[in-house]
């Protein structure tokens, strides 16, 4: 089954050459850091990775994970709410928080409204649009 939404990503990821390097700095198993390059600029994405799809074999997913995390700052209230999501102290991240601001309008700027494509729903549910996502080997 053809998913236009991943494909939409592909071609995004391949427009702006995007480079996600392996994750760093793990906070939890499942909780990292990755470095985002978008050209000549990068920045550090904190990564929720709670089902383990994070991977150096699949560039577009781990695209999606980027754009989802971004996401999720965006769509939090305030830091309580991103640290609560996250499972972390508040405390131990404030100044990466502080400076999601500056990161999200930076990525924006290049890539234009920051959407993941799939929604959280599908994500969790790993509905068929996820499966075909996982499945991507460039």
């Amino acid at each position: 089954m053809e998913y236009p939404d991943v494909d939409k990503l592909k071609i995004q990821f391949k427009k702006h050459k995007i480079k996600i390097s392996q994750g760093f700095n793990h906070i939890r198993k499942d909780s990292f850091f990755t470095t985002l390059t978008i050209g000549l600029q990068s920045w550090d994405i904190l990564i929720d990775d709670e089902f383990g799809d994070f991977s150096k074999h699949n560039s577009i997913f781990d695209w999606f994970l980027v754009l989802y995390a971004l996401e999720t700052y965006d769509e939090c209230e305030d830091i309580v709410e991103w640290s609560n999501f996250h499972g972390i102290d508040t405390i131990s991240l404030l100044d990466y928080y502080k400076s999601l601001a500056t990161i999200y309008l930076e990525i924006e700027a290049i890539i234009g409204p920051i959407d993941p494509l799939i929604s959280s729903f599908d994500y969790t549910l790993r509905t068929g649009v996820v499966r075909a996502l996982a499945n991507i080997n460039l």
